[in-house]
């Protein structure tokens, strides 16, 4: 996209998130081509915007390239039905992303938002950290105090990823007692130091059920970190995350444990023996 890259957050709400949205709307719209002019058929795209004044456009369009884009200000005094439009059009968007218990995004949703922060950290040459947390022992509270309970052990986890992050991370339930974390531009240390916070307000959190006595339970992570213009995809970051978590695990739960830098992994053993022959061929030894 020409100009400022979208980086910067507007001085409107969700300004980040809508320029993200608009970023991607347009490449799904270049790679699948827009009528022409004369073309037979002609589609509008609506996307209300509270908190964004039609003063602040023009700068907005031309720091982004938005000028193709048409802004129209719409009164919510003589518009009533678009407060009710919008509010309906808000709550399925949240549905349709984010998980009914706890309020998080849901796997598709994140995954999605992870695919875009890897694109962004490519491009600018950041870091990016992915943080993996799985419940301790989950299995056994549900066994011994009941789903409810688990329900608010699920719940809990979630406001602490809420209460000990950024506000431009994002957590999500991936499933079960399986939660993420992304954290943009985050190396390694940080991003350790804010999970180690994480987990220690678990651990010191006593979580209320029903019919039962308060409860205390912990949480294991695996932590990921990638950085420099180099490729990987999400698959890749959370394979590294996944086995870290594993390793967590293995090493008595409620601790996290760091994947290797990916950009500092050793070579693959093919490649090791690429440059030995190189060597031979050049200095005979």
């Amino acid at each position: 996209m020409p100009g400022k890259p979208a980086t910067d957050t507007p001085a409107f709400p969700h300004g980040r998130e809508l320029l993200a949205e608009l970023e991607a709307l347009r490449s799904l719209l270049g790679r699948h081509g827009c009528p022409g002019e004369d073309a037979p058929d002609v589609l509008g795209l609506l996307r209300l915007c509270p908190g964004l004044r039609l003063d602040q456009w023009p700068e907005l369009a031309a720091r982004h390239g938005l000028q193709d884009w048409l802004a129209l200000p719409l009164a919510r005094a003589e518009f009533p039905f678009l407060a009710r439009l919008q509010q309906v059009l808000n709550d399925l968007a949240f549905q349709t992303e984010h998980d009914p218990l706890t309020g998080l995004r849901n796997r598709r949703a994140f995954d999605r938002i992870l695919a875009r922060e890897l694109e962004r950290a490519r491009r600018s040459g950041a870091a990016l950290a992915l943080a993996m947390f799985d419940l301790d022992d989950f299995k056994a509270v549900n066994d011994t105090y009941g789903h409810p309970c688990g329900d608010e052990v699920l719940t809990a986890l979630a406001r602490v990823l809420l209460e000990g992050t950024r506000s431009y991370d994002v957590a999500a339930r991936l499933g079960g007692e399986e939660f993420a974390l992304v954290m943009p531009e985050t190396g390694l240390s940080k991003a350790r130091g804010i999970v180690e916070r994480i987990l220690d307000a678990m651990r010191t959190r006593s979580v209320a059920c029903p019919e039962a006595p308060p409860i205390r339970v912990t949480c294991s992570a695996g932590l990921a970190c990638r950085r420099g213009p180099g490729d990987m995809s999400a698959q890749e970051l959370y394979a590294l995350a996944d086995k870290a978590l594993y390793e967590a695990k293995a090493q008595g739960k409620d601790r996290v444990v760091a994947a290797p830098l990916a950009d500092l992994q050793p070579p693959r053993r093919e490649s090791l023996v690429a440059a030995n022959e190189k060597k031979f061929l050049f200095t005979g030894s």
